[in-house]
């Protein structure tokens, strides 16, 4: 990530907007709003998306209706709400139909290559200042009709959503908040990825930070913190960008153990996120186990 950290630093003027000290006090502790420049981009316009996804492979580029139940199961509702919509509908009568588009790794198109490396760099050059290693990133591009909604779920990463076109209403949750989601809930999350991940209950609304994002606004999801999105009443596009660092892959680590100890042999350990040099024995532990079985199982 080196290298695009030294691009991004080199090109004028940024396309993120962060404010330096807010980005300090708030990032990865609580969401917070940035101000971006991508409204101005012609490659995240309309005609420009459209064009990208019909030379995306197939399957990189995800479709359904957007109107869909709020507590939905996530992973699973692009395949319930597809009904009888193709990809040409979806894009050619993407209003009509109300319609969700998910491009995943738009980085992966040459034209879209230098541009998201762009953007992760200007993120990377702001992270490495209060948690070094970016060394991960994944991007999704969201073209959305009216009232299409996203149902709650978290990432297993940290995230910016940045608005380019039409309303958003975002809301949040404090993932350290147990009521939210318990300390074994967030260790299977990040253990068990085939298992279907916490779902929304009525009751968590009231703990919910809401966001209004317009074009030009986007906002910071901290570490696997819950989120529920729904758009405006026009039409919709936005640009996340998923990433992972050295201390978000020790705590994904640190929780692999702590779900290990659950299973085996049913004791409650300490919650992940508390204490920095438990969380590295645990996660070491854990990528020695790995390494070992690499090592008896090749291939593994």
């Amino acid at each position: 990530m080196n290298g695009l950290v030294a691009q991004a630093q080199q090109s004028a003027p940024p396309w993120l907007l962060f404010d330096n000290d807010e980005f300090r006090a708030a990032y990865n502790q609580r969401p917070f709003l940035v101000r971006h420049r991508l409204i101005e981009h012609p490659l995240l316009e309309l005609g420009a998306l459209a064009a990208l996804c019909r030379r995306m492979p197939a399957e990189q580029v995800r479709y359904r209706l957007g109107v869909v139940p709020q507590d939905a199961e996530f992973d699973t509702s692009l395949q319930r709400f597809a009904g009888d919509l193709t990809l040409d509908d979806a894009i050619d009568h993407l209003e009509a139909r109300q319609a969700y588009i998910a491009i995943y790794n738009a980085e992966t198109d040459p034209e879209y290559e230098p541009v998201i490396e762009g953007l992760v760099g200007e993120i990377a050059a702001r992270t490495e200042r209060v948690e070094p290693g970016l060394n991960w990133y994944s991007t999704y591009i969201f073209i959305t009709a009216r009232d299409s909604v996203t149902p709650y779920h978290m990432d297993r990463e940290m995230n910016f959503l940045l608005q380019v076109r039409g309303n958003k209403t975002v809301k949040l949750w404090d993932p350290r908040d147990d009521e939210i989601m318990t300390p074994a809930q967030k260790d299977q999350l990040l253990s068990e990825h085939g298992e279907p991940r916490p779902r929304y209950k009525p009751e968590l609304e009231r703990k919910a930070m809401t966001y209004e994002l317009r074009p030009g606004f986007g906002v910071h999801h901290p570490f696997i913190a819950p989120h529920l999105v729904k758009t405006g009443n026009g039409l919709s596009i936005s640009l996340a960008i998923t990433f992972r660092t050295q201390r978000s892959d020790t705590w994904t680590d640190a929780h692999c153990f702590n779900h290990r100890l659950r299973r085996r042999v049913g004791v409650a350990p300490g919650d992940v996120g508390h204490l920095g040099v438990l969380d590295a024995t645990k996660a070491g532990i854990v990528r020695l186990s790995r390494q070992a079985r690499r090592i008896l199982k090749p291939g593994y």
